[in-house]
């Protein structure tokens, strides 16, 4: 079950890296500006190789992340919101790869699976944000975990923030990019942290 844990490093670092061949692969891509899934995006090259080297399995592994989480963890009601938290998110990234958005991403109008793509995102942001909020809060009871709890309530706002100047930044495209790139490194960052530190717990805490 230890090993299942590792899955929040190892999902964010093949999303990382598949984010980055794929840009290379298109040197028209702006990390700027664009949207990631526009690697992905209907129709256009090497979208299979994001979609299905990218998204999907790191959104498998994310969920792995979580059921780990649900193990190793106290089994109450407040680690059971933010463990499911954490397993939409996950679902979500694998379902960005499975309902890709059509080409240049639109946020209005397009194909049904470009529709259901939009719809996906906010939840599968928010999801992560606040999942690592709740189970910051709920770190504070715990002698193992404590020393994560301000960090993880941290990075929740922190996620809720930049999910709110990401969406601000969707009508002009300035800048977009970027802001999403800064919350993936907050959000994944988090689940390496605890990732590592779920790896390294012997025995799952009463």
């Amino acid at each position: 079950m230890r090993l299942l844990a590792l899955g929040g490093v190892a999902g964010p670092l093949l999303f990382i890296t598949t984010v980055a061949v794929s840009a290379a692969l298109r040197p028209d891509y702006r990390h700027t500006s664009a949207f990631i899934s526009e690697l992905g995006a209907t129709t256009t090259t090497y979208a299979d190789l994001m979609n299905y080297a990218g998204f999907l399995p790191t959104g498998l592994l994310l969920v792995a992340f979580s059921v780990a989480l649900a193990y190793l963890l106290p089994r109450d009601r407040v680690t059971r919101l933010g463990v499911i938290l954490v397993g939409i998110s996950g679902a979500g990234v694998s379902l960005s790869g499975i309902f890709s958005c059509d080409a240049g991403c639109p946020q209005t109008g397009g194909t049904v699976e470009n529709l259901v793509h939009n719809a996906i995102g906010p939840i599968t942001f928010a999801s992560l944000s606040i999942g690592a909020g709740v189970l910051g809060f709920r770190f504070r009871r715990s002698p193992v975990w404590r020393s994560l709890s301000v960090y993880s309530v941290l990075s929740g706002a922190a996620g809720l923030g930049l999910l709110a100047v990401l969406a601000g930044s969707i009508e002009s495209r300035e800048l977009t990019g970027l802001w999403q790139r800064l919350l993936l490194a907050v959000l994944f960052l988090w689940c390496a942290v605890v990732s590592v530190r779920a790896f390294l717990q012997r025995t799952r805490e009463r």
